[in-house]
């Protein structure tokens, strides 16, 4: 049986780095790995995470999710080379960390080019090849993010609500031609990602973000998850015979979701979020900007 043709977006580093050395090193060659990013130059941590795979079940590509003519090249070659995608796993995305109202417009629309369209750009452009052959999966990174609406993550947040419900409202529709889509929910992941936001960020807004909220003690942020653990269950969401949509990735955070889903209200919620955070300055002073 011909492996199944994966690509994956964001590669450089953490899950999606993760996944595409894990699932090129299937033991029973499974997967045939396209892992694109970007900017190639960022490729070197792949190319050692990819070992003896490198160029037999793992092919590095690049691919901007924020250009259209990109992503056209990029599947067309796809479609002609290998007969199309199997599993898309849309997986780039950008963190943003800052006052709503301070937020420059260029920086929300920076987020929402990869975060959103991007991703239905992508999955736009898989969609006709796999009902051809009616089979596929789409998976897609969301976050705790894209159902609890965190403080001062109002633009990140709102990115991924839309990937939410995206992809909730165009499952029961390719359900008909046997595509499949997951929705993969972390909580906080110890990556290249967290780090980066807090390099991007002006001033002393990432101390105070933790100071007020991640470091709280109460809040799921606090249960940081490796790229590896995220990795592992997208494997065993491709694996699955019925996937679901929805897939929290920890405990934690299944717990937690459960608690938004019983009150429809969303009081709860926001007087949980109140609770948590431990104000210690005026945000008016805080700076207007991070990003990734």
């Amino acid at each position: 049986m011909a492996p199944k043709v994966v690509v994956i977006t964001g590669c450089s580093t953490g899950i999606g780095l993760e996944t595409a050395a894990l699932l090129a090193s299937d033991k029973d060659n499974r997967f045939k790995v396209f892992a694109t990013m970007r900017n190639l130059a960022k490729q070197s941590k792949l190319e050692i995470a990819a070992g003896s795979t490198l160029d037999k079940t793992l092919f590095i590509r690049e691919l901007d999710v924020t250009k259209e003519d990109s992503i056209l090249r990029f599947i067309d070659k796809i479609n002609r080379e290998e007969g199309g995608v199997d599993i898309l796993i849309n997986n780039a995305g950008i963190g943003q960390v800052g006052l709503v109202e301070k937020v420059p417009m260029n920086q929300i629309r920076m987020v929402y080019e990869t975060n959103v369209f991007g991703l239905i750009r992508l999955t736009q452009a898989v969609i006709p090849g796999m009902k051809s052959k009616r089979a596929g999966h789409i998976i897609n990174v969301s976050s705790m993010a894209g159902l609890f609406g965190f403080p001062f993550c109002d633009i990140y947040a709102s990115s991924k609500f839309a990937v939410e419900g995206f992809s909730e409202s165009i499952t029961p529709f390719l359900k008909k031609f046997n595509i499949s889509v997951s929705v993969i929910e972390p909580g906080p992941v110890q990556t290249e990602f967290v780090a980066n936001i807090a390099a991007n960020t002006s001033g002393n807004f990432w101390q105070f973000y933790k100071d007020s909220f991640v470091r709280s003690g109460k809040s799921p942020m606090s249960n940081y998850q490796t790229g590896a653990e995220i990795a592992r269950i997208i494997q065993d969401v491709i694996l699955s015979d019925n996937p679901h949509l929805h897939y929290p990735t920890s405990e934690v955070m299944r717990n937690y979701a459960a608690t938004k889903y019983i009150d429809p209200t969303g009081d709860s919620v926001i007087r949980r979020m109140t609770k948590q955070q431990q104000w210690k300055e005026n945000t008016n002073s805080i700076p207007p900007k991070s990003h990734l």
